[in-house]
């Protein structure tokens, strides 16, 4: 099952948009990611 998985993202991800479309939404994550460690260190840091 996890190999038919790999499979199909690995085949997904062929198509160049697609690709940017991974890189896109990779990169809206990281950044809401980093957006709240800022958030919750400066709220810790003024407790």
């Amino acid at each position: 099952m996890k190999r038919m998985i790999g499979a199909a993202i690995a085949n997904w991800l062929r198509k160049p948009e697609n690709r940017e479309k991974a890189k896109r939404t990779a990169k809206q994550m990281a950044d809401k990611y980093q957006d709240y460690r800022k958030k919750s260190s400066n709220n810790s840091s003024s407790r």
